[in-house]
């Protein structure tokens, strides 16, 4: 196995319904080819440097994975198919993937993005109210 980083841009002119089925699907087919999805970065809609097919908006996002040369070509051959994705790129990070390793990445990203555990109520601390100064003394 070897480790790969897949951009692709959806067409920002789909509803947010179409852009998330997509990464699903793409998502999806990393996991059915025997490929091991280590993060998913969503980067949101950003305005395109120019126009690509007629479109001037895209949702990036960004995927690294392990998987071998048939994940890869399975992926990019269904990224060419689907009309939705306007462009793409695949690159590969390293030529070998120490599967322990990838594991122990993919808990420590998964114990980083959980929500921080609430800490224990303390008891109630009673403030004190300040004391009001002394009127100062009147001379006559």
């Amino acid at each position: 196995m070897r480790r790969y980083e897949s951009v692709w841009v959806v067409n920002g002119d789909l509803p947010d319904e179409e852009v998330k089925s997509a990464i699903d699907k793409f998502s999806g087919i990393i996991s059915s080819q025997g490929g091991t999805l280590v993060g998913l970065d969503e980067w949101g809609r950003r305005k395109l440097s120019y126009k690509i097919q007629g479109t001037i908006r895209g949702y990036y996002v960004l995927a690294d994975f392990a998987g071998t040369s048939e994940t890869v070509k399975e992926l990019e051959r269904n990224y060419r198919i689907d009309d939705r994705i306007i462009r793409y790129l695949t690159t590969k990070k390293s030529d070998k993937v120490n599967l322990e390793a990838l594991q122990a990445e993919i808990a420590a990203k998964a114990k980083a993005a959980a929500p921080p555990a609430e800490p224990e109520a303390a008891a109630p601390v009673e403030v004190a109210a300040p004391e009001e100064p002394a009127a100062p003394a009147k001379e006559e």
